[in-house]
């Protein structure tokens, strides 16, 4: 719907002349609008509207596509616009200064102790660590990667420091560099190093205790720890470690606003520069709470340095540099592509040695010493271009990348990483062996042999320029051992092997050729389906989030056409994820409002139609309003579903009675404006209208009998954008072009009060909205934001928090609830927000292709509604949605034959699953942060929980019971205080409780009364966390897996809980348990672990027990585990992956799905009691469907519209039309 632009304002008159003249060029084109604009042009509304708005002169690509959308002289435009441009770079001159001084911003680069006089926005948090210092002898001082840790402590702390400074970085050999240190400030930057780099165990542990003497020392020695925050956990395996950091942490967060902008300007003041202001907000806006913002706000701003204009840094050299998220990879994609090929190659080998694999956490910079890498020209050239690019830091002896942020911001080096991983992790290997051999003089004996070598050359064969000199000479020289071993036994059998070689190639083509005679016709038809089908697994892979009907269609029939893995597991995908119903429109934007069950869209003025979304994965149609084609601009719809008032084209408001939805009927029309209407909208009781105008009014009428509507008041608004009904109708909420918001009191219509004005925005405000409560109101704006305000005192409103988003914000609503807040921007994501309290992001919605101009929930708060400038509305379950989109949540279990799923993460929460598709929170448990695991009674009425209370290396594990005979309300039995607790198990008779430790022992608790728990009695199992437990169905065994170092499953007779007894260990052939599972007979044990393998041992005799399988091809060590209720399917879980396994026959396990695609680790696993139905925690708690055929009655069930003739044959082409779902 059309809005008026801003007044142009001051700026270079050349500028303003040239925006004031591409608006005449609108005009004359016949105004359309710049939604309208953006579909000719290919750019966003905001981006052609910013182009005439006159502050800065546009760039050259955006003004022809403004020009060419107008229908102007692209040609001339252009000369104008280089003249233009060429008169702007003529007339700024850079001072002396600004040019001669030395960068006033580092890049990627961190600061250094040199550095101080650069460095700025960080001194609040130096002084808290100088205090922390004054008070603690050693201080932790953790951050994420990226949030400037680092040049804290070097350009901050070292810099301000009283004491001589020593620094140093653990490396892979911490103990190799003397600590010399007494009576000085140690600085340890990079701690994690000391898990990544060094393999040593015991070294690590010396160098933790040398720190910790040094810390305790008679010299006052202060020592400073800076720890990557996901290293966190790893410092609690040291008891010194955990006793020193209490209480002696600093947190490393985000900039605050203030902090950001201080850090962005003065280093351009000091260089005698200076920074746009529109530049400064953007930049605020982009990096204001986000932890690892700060290498790539520095790496941007030093490339925007570099393209500034005159003495100052621009906007528009900023868009130029690619903007925060892409100036990294901008640079180093640069680099890259401005090599010769063979020097593309050396630059991939290089940032694959420099980088450490992550296990379990973000991969890590390695650094690199020099003899690692040729001596050559080409790697010479190679590391100047990359340095002087600050892409890596060179020393006399070292290399490494400048900063962590490379590795996740450019893909390049991403898609490398994730191409071989295992290949990466070789390569490394051989790098050590090849340092070790020739620091042995290049003994024999250190060579590989044997399967070492064998995969060493089958992997360099791959990467035959991934090896140095020095480790291809390594490589060869063990092959030519080899060789020589193995001469005199070739001679004696080469004659007879070529004779075996000459039969064999004889007897296959024979056989090839009697195969192919026979069925060459069908091998040709088979190949050809399987070809279709595995391209339809992945072009449906590609719809999945745009076009989810089509993509579940293309699963299913390429499952049909061709039952391979391939299609079985993509048939499988093609439904664990939350379904959305997309409806297309054609032509042009779709206008939507929503009251009970009834949706109304109006698409690009042609046909505005009425549908019943009851069922919100089928939206039914119920009729089309008559007159259709006049109506154009906003709708309004009262909240009893039976009034609608639409717009039409020459300012009039049409009244409809749609008490009968399948029959509307027009009754009268509201006149009075005279000019075009920007907003309608009905009051709580249906019985006022307000509309507001272009022409500078906004009018109230009496609607209570639609066939005569009359008129009460008004209210002047110069630049009205939007007006809405509080909930309770008594007031008015206003919107401006002029950036601020109005609140009026429409108690009595015909003489509106204002009672505030709400300022803060810093652009053109455009839609806002009532909490269900009426005591809070949103606004959203063009400046990227929406804010959240406290109106209830509408007489003095204040602001809650502000939500900011990447791009332009059109519109945003509150669930019923309140708790939630929908918005929808150009971004093309719907974002959800929680603000029951400071306002948290949520995952976002994905699926629009372009912007998206409306987002609700629906009335009865079950569903999300979006439309978007891609033609399509979509509807999301917000049940299934609440549950996918858990962050952070494992699963725990299931429970009354699976109607009820337990989850657990920082909290615990009950779900109904009488739906799959439409999960319902039931309960959620208040009390400990981190809930570590959960166990449920035999009778299913309590649940069990151990969860980590408090914040912080010191904080404290509790053992709690619930009463869950009401889902809906638990009730908190009996809590108490544990050793650090990782897994429960409840025996059948529900008498005993089983917990295990960190580091031993499992407890055994007598919980015959629910409302406490008695004294337990350990067992005894040694080092190692106990993970998991199970007590067999006879309740006499109980069944704990440990690790990783006892690493093993032990089996103990719990006959008497009173006089437990080990009964027999079982072992791993190599690496560490982590998790184990019982099947429901209690007769098989499954267990993980490390080396990639999972075993399986039957423990009917369990003082016997025999090894069954040993199943391997894991990508990763294998982690959670569990058993199908019949006990004959196994589900297991490797990083991202879950392999399902037919136990049938457990001497021959069958792998039956493998399942991909998960955003983040698989932590956790639960069978639903159905067998069929596998619920995964990673990012979000998925419910997977392992029977195909419920899989295709599930698709042909929700997938609407059917697959056309003209879709099957671009995807299908050349077979016959077979729409798996039917026509």
């Amino acid at each position: 719907m059309p809005r008026r632009e801003r007044p142009l304002g001051p700026g270079e008159d050349v500028v303003v002349e040239f925006a004031a003249d591409l608006r005449l060029l609108r005009e004359q084109a016949g105004g359309p609008t710049y939604r309208e604009l953006s579909t000719r042009a290919g750019y966003s509304a905001a981006a052609l509207s910013e182009a005439a708005g006159g502050r800065k002169l546009p760039g050259l690509a955006v003004t022809t596509a403004y020009v060419t959308a107008c229908g102007g002289d692209v040609a001339a435009w252009e000369e104008r616009w280089r003249a233009v441009a060429a008169g702007l770079a003529a007339a700024s001159e850079v001072p002396d200064d600004c040019v001669a001084a030395e960068l006033p911003y580092l890049g990627l680069a961190a600061f250094q102790t040199a550095d101080a006089a650069r460095f700025f926005g960080r001194e609040r948090l130096v002084a808290e660590l100088t205090g922390k210092l004054s008070e603690r002898r050693l201080v932790g001082v953790f951050g994420a990667s990226g949030s400037g840790k680092s040049s804290v402590l070097r350009a901050g702390l070292a810099a301000v420091s009283e004491r001589p400074v020593v620094l140093r970085t653990p490396g892979a050999h911490p103990l190799e560099e003397d600590l010399d240190a007494e009576g000085r400030l140690l600085i340890v930057d990079q701690f994690e190093e000391v898990y990544t780099l060094c393999g040593d165990q015991a070294e690590r542990e010396k160098f933790v205790d040398a720190l910790l003497a040094l810390a305790g020392d008679e010299h006052g020695t202060r020592v400073v720890l800076g720890v990557r925050a996901d290293f966190y956990g790893h410092l609690c395996r040291h008891a010194g470690l955990v006793e020193a950091l209490t209480d002696a942490q600093v947190m490393v967060g985000p900039m605050t606003a203030d902090e950001l902008r201080t850090a962005i300007v003065e280093p351009a003041v000091r260089a005698g520069c200076r920074v746009e202001a529109a530049l400064v907000t953007t930049l605020v806006a982009d990096a204001t709470g986000q932890p690892a913002m700060l290498p790539l706000v520095s790496h941007a701003l030093l490339e925007t340095w570099r393209r500034r204009q005159g003495i100052t840094l621009t906007s528009a050299a900023y868009e130029a540099a690619g903007g925060i998220l892409n100036a990294i990879a901008q640079t180093a994609e640069a680099v890259y592509t401005d090599l010769e090929p063979d020097r593309r190659s050396v630059v991939r080998q290089i940032f694959l040695r420099m980088t450490a694999p992550g296990e379990g956490t973000e991969d890590t910079k390695r650094r690199l010493n020099r003899r690692e890498l040729d001596d050559d020209p080409a790697t010479r050239e190679v590391l100047e271009r990359l340095a002087d690019a600050r892409l890596l830091v060179l020393d006399r002896d070292g290399v490494e990348i400048a900063h962590e942020a490379l590795i996740r911001s450019w893909p390049r080096l991403r898609d490398w990483l994730a191409e071989d991983r295992e290949g990466h992790r070789l390569h490394r290997q051989l790098a050590e062996a090849t340092d070790l051999w020739e620091s042995l003089d290049r003994d024999k004996g250190s060579l590989y042999r044997g399967t070492r070598l064998g995969l060493a050359a089958e992997w360099a064969a791959r990467e035959p320029d991934a090896l140095s000199t020095r480790e291809r000479e390594f490589l060869e020289a063990g092959l030519d051992a080899e060789a020589e071993e193995t001469t005199v036994v070739r001679k004696r059998t080469k004659r007879l092997r070529r004779l075996v070689a000459l039969l064999h190639v004889l007897l296959v083509l024979a056989a090839v050729a009697i195969v192919y005679a026979v069925d060459a016709e069908n091998t040709a038809t088979d190949q050809r389906n399987v070809a279709l089908a595995r391209k339809a697994v992945v072009d449906a892979k590609t719809l999945r989030e745009s076009n989810p009907a089509l993509s579940t269609q293309l699963s299913l029939a390429a499952y049909r056409l061709a039952p391979i893995q391939e299609t079985h597991d993509g048939l499988l995908a093609s439904m664990a994820a939350p379904f959305a119903t997309r409806m297309t429109f054609d032509p042009g934007d779709v206008t939507v409002v929503l009251s009970g069950q009834l949706m109304i869209t109006s698409d690009s003025y042609r046909s505005t139609r009425v549908w019943s979304i009851a069922d919100s994965r089928r939206p039914a149609l119920l009729s089309t309003l008559p007159g259709s084609g006049e109506v154009r601009g906003p709708l309004a719809f009262s909240r009893d579903g039976h009034a609608l008032a639409t717009v039409t084209r020459d300012h009039r408001v049409r009244l409809w009675d749609l008490t009968e939805p399948r029959r509307p009927v027009r009754k009268a029309d509201v006149t009075g404006h005279q000019d075009t209407l920007l907003s309608t909208d009905f009051s709580p009781d249906g019985r006022v209208l307000v509309t507001g105008s272009v022409d500078r009014t906004v009018r109230l009428t009496d609607v209570a009998d639609l066939g005569a509507p009359k008129p009460l008041g008004g209210i002047p608004a110069e630049r009205l954008e939007r007006a809405v009904f509080s909930p309770d109708g008594k007031l008015l909420a206003v919107t401006n072009t002029n950036w601020t918001a109005e609140l009026w009191d429409v108690t009595t219509p015909s003489a509106p009060r204002r009672r505030s004005v709400l300022s803060g925005h810093q652009d053109l405000q455009l839609t806002p909205s009532w909490s269900p409560d009426g005591k809070r109101l949103l606004t959203t704006s063009w400046d990227r934001t929406a804010k959240l305000w406290d109106v209830a005192d509408p007489a003095v409103p204040r602001p809650l928090t502000t939500l900011t988003t990447p791009a332009v914000v059109w519109a945003a609503g509150f669930s019923p609830s309140g708790r939630l807040v929908v918005t929808a921007g150009d971004d093309q994501s719907v974002r959800l927000w929680d603000v029951t309290g400071p306002a948290k992001e949520l995952p976002p919605l994905s699926g629009h292709t372009n912007a998206i101009w409306w987002a609700a929930f629906s009335p009865d708060g079950k569903t999300i509604v979006s439309t978007s400038a891609d033609r399509t509305v979509r509807l999301q379950d917000v049940g299934e949605l609440a549950l996918a989109s858990s962050a952070g949540w494992n699963v725990g279990l299931f429970t009354e034959q699976g109607r009820i799923l337990v989850t657990s993460g920082d909290d615990v929460r009950l779900w109904a699953m009488d739906d799959l598709r439409a999960p319902r929170q039931l309960a959620k448990l208040p009390g400990p942060a981190t809930v570590t695991a959960v166990a449920l009674s035999p009778d299913r009425r309590s649940l069990a929980l151990a969860a980590h209370d408090g914040a912080g290396v010191g904080g404290k594990f509790v053992l709690q019971r619930w009463d869950i005979g009401d889902p809906a309300a638990p009730n908190l039995t009996a809590s108490t205080t544990v050793l650090p607790t990782y897994s429960l198990a409840f025996s059948p008779d529900g008498k005993t409780f089983a917990s295990g430790h960190d580091d031993g022992p499992i407890q055994l608790w007598d919980v015959g009364d629910p409302t406490r728990f008695a004294e337990p009695r350990v067992l005894p199992v040694g080092d190692g966390t106990v993970w998991s437990l199970a007590f067999t169905p006879d309740g006499r065994t109980l069944v704990s897996g440990q690790g990783p170092d006892s690493s093993a499953v032990t089996l103990w007779d719990v006959a008497d809980p009173k006089r437990p007894g080990l009964v027999s260990t079982l072992w791993p052939d190599s690496g560490t348990l982590f998790k184990m599972a019982l099947s429901p007979d209690g007769r098989t044990v499954a267990a993980g672990s490390s080396d990639r393998n999972v075993y399986l041992w039957d423990i009917t005799d369990r003082a016997h027990a025999v090894r069954l399988a040993k199943l391997g091809g894991h990508p990763e060590g294998v982690g959670p585990l569990v058993f199908g209720p019949s006990g004959k399917e196994l589900a297991a879980s490797a990083f991202r992956t879950v392999r399902v396994w037919d136990l049938a026959d457990p001497r021959n396990p069958v792998e039956s799905a493998q399942l991909t695609g998960f955003a983040a680790t698989v932590n956790s696993l639960a069978y639903r009691d159905d067998g069929h139905t596998l619920a995964i925690g990673s990012s979000g708690v998925q419910l997977w469907q392992t029977d195909t055929a419920r899989v295709g009655e599930e698709i042909c069930r929700l997938a609407t519209p059917r697959i056309t003739r003209e879709e099957w044959e671009k995807y299908f082409p050349g077979l016959e039309y077979a729409p798996p779902c039917g026509e």
